[in-house]
């Protein structure tokens, strides 16, 4: 008797529930190969578009022509000193906080860092607000490590809705996941929003007796768009900043990001050690050291990218003139608008058949009734589709 294969419950389930973005690009690819790339209109991928700049391509070269003895071998699980020096200066520069290398942590993404993070603050039960709409793998990141997330919806421009997040918090709450600028609604929080939040966490923290931390997670923290840099640490105290350099300096196959804590925050070598042992036990071990010294050489980890600003304001200008209901995007490359039908994930399926137009349905996200674009595309795309747009959304008026 042939005996079936056996597999995780769990890991089928997490399969199934994060599926939405796999499946577009699959479903693209096969419209791609019948119908040609130039017939396909795929808004569905957050990949980033615009290529390294010239600095990061000068020092990549540097970095692998130097005759280093031992360029390849292992190297400190923290990272490397020069590397988080680096961004220990960055972050300095950009946030009223004060950072020492000695409290970043390099890590393989920014996902990566996450999954250190929650490996190093929960024990089994521990709750994690997770705020909808949210990048689906935040499920698995507290999952891997038996916390239990907790959804709460974002009020209805995506800004923070204090009262529910408040009501969310228990005596088992262990941490806040916030993204900003967020994926999928490409919004930003304002500076109103996360002080408010302190507030609220602090007097949690007061309630139950126990310690919250704010997980900040920041990739797309440089493109920002008619909006101030708002500041965590302002805000709030017991703040873990996750972030990477896939977005601003366009290197996501590259995986590498890192963890931050400011020098005030409490019990931070502590904190600092654990990421380290996480980092290590996780099977990391170190993020990609190439990299490392790559950022280590640049003179600035700042970047400007009015590349994606150009294409925020072309796509909101397209949508707008169709008459879709979105709410502006202030940093990333995604917009979230809402469904002309109830059923998001019916609209999606419909248009890439009729249309050749790939869209990630909200549900993907947990807050059916929306869709996700991204406009991290070429230009030429997004003008093309100007038409595409009214004609879908008119279909639908039309139907009622």
């Amino acid at each position: 008797m042939q005996m079936g294969m056996t597999l995780s419950s769990k890991i089928t389930e997490a399969m199934e529930r994060g599926s939405w973005v796999r499946k577009m690009f699959e479903d693209g690819k096969k419209l791609k190969d019948e119908y040609g790339v130039e017939n396909v209109f795929d808004f569905s991928l957050g990949n980033p578009i615009v290529d390294p700049p010239a600095a990061f391509q000068a020092a990549l070269k540097e970095v692998v022509d130097e005759p280093v003895a031992g360029k390849h071998g292992y190297i400190p699980n923290q990272g490397l000193p020069a590397a988080r020096a680096k961004v220990a200066e960055y972050l300095s520069g950009r946030y009223a906080a004060e950072f020492a290398l000695e409290r970043i942590v390099m890590t393989v993404g920014a996902g990566g860092g996450l999954n250190v993070v929650f490996k190093s603050i929960l024990d089994p039960g521990d709750e994690v607000v997770l705020l909808t709409p949210f990048f689906m793998e935040y499920i698995s990141y507290v999952e891997n490590h038996l916390g239990a997330p907790v959804m709460v919806p974002l009020a209805d421009d995506f800004s923070l809705d204090l009262g529910a997040i408040e009501q969310a918090l228990t005596a088992k709450t262990r941490a806040i996941l916030i993204n900003t600028p967020n994926n999928p609604t490409g919004t930003l929080l304002s500076q109103d929003d996360l002080d408010g939040l302190g507030r609220v966490l602090r007097a949690a923290e007061e309630k139950y007796g126990t310690s919250i931390y704010l997980v900040y997670d920041d990739p797309y923290g440089q493109l920002l768009y008619d909006a101030p840099l708002p500041d965590p640490f302002k805000a709030y105290g017991r703040t873990v900043f996750a972030s990477s350099f896939s977005k601003d300096l366009g290197i996501a196959g590259e995986r590498l990001g890192y963890l931050a804590l400011d020098t005030n925050v409490e019990d931070g070598d502590l904190l600092t050690a654990t990421f380290v042992f996480a980092n290590r036990t996780l099977g990391f071990v170190n993020a990609p050291n190439l990299m490392q010294r790559v950022i280590a050489k640049l003179d600035t980890l700042e970047v400007e990218l009015p590349e994606y600003r150009m294409r925020r304001d072309l796509m909101v200008e397209i949508l707008r003139e169709a008459g879709y209901d979105f709410v502006t995007p202030q940093g990333g490359f995604f917009i979230f608008p809402k469904s002309p039908i109830p059923d998001d994930v019916a609209f999606v399926a419909q248009v890439a058949k009729e249309h050749k137009l790939l869209l990630v349905p909200g549900t993907g996200f947990a807050r059916p009734g929306y869709f996700r674009l991204s406009y991290s595309v070429p230009v030429e795309q997004i003008e093309r589709s100007r038409e595409l747009f009214k004609k879908v959304l008119e279909q639908y008026r039309l139907q009622g």
